[in-house]
């Protein structure tokens, strides 16, 4: 009995496949996590009570390589205080270079210890 190859071009249509449905599934998720941005955090000006240093300093010590690659992203596409930081979406975040999944977990814990909802 014969064995079947399977052809390098079907090989490439499910690599192809599978990529678009990672794709999707990485859009769902990504969108599933923007949550609602509240500038007002109970006091009467937000951006004199915290900077992006705060929260990079919200990261803590365990994470802080998390925090350098989150301030080397935003450095580049010119994002210098927390208000525009706050303005950005977690699916726009994500797309950066240097930023992933992770960094995006490590950047919420770190506004919430801050006590900002993002």
């Amino acid at each position: 009995m014969k064995e079947k190859r399977t052809s390098p071009t079907s090989i490439l249509k499910k690599l192809e496949s599978i990529e678009n449905e990672l794709r999707e599934v990485r859009e769902e998720l990504t969108q599933s996590m923007i949550p609602t941005i509240n500038l007002s955090v109970g006091t009467s000006s937000f951006e004199s009570e915290y900077t992006l240093e705060d929260l990079y300093e919200a990261f803590g010590s365990k994470k802080r390589s998390y925090a350098v690659r989150l301030q080397t992203s935003l450095e580049k596409i010119g994002i210098k205080t927390l208000a525009e930081f706050l303005a950005l979406t977690p699916g726009q975040l994500i797309e950066l270079d240097g930023v992933g999944v992770e960094t995006l977990k490590c950047t919420k814990k770190a506004l919430d210890k801050l006590g900002i909802q993002w």
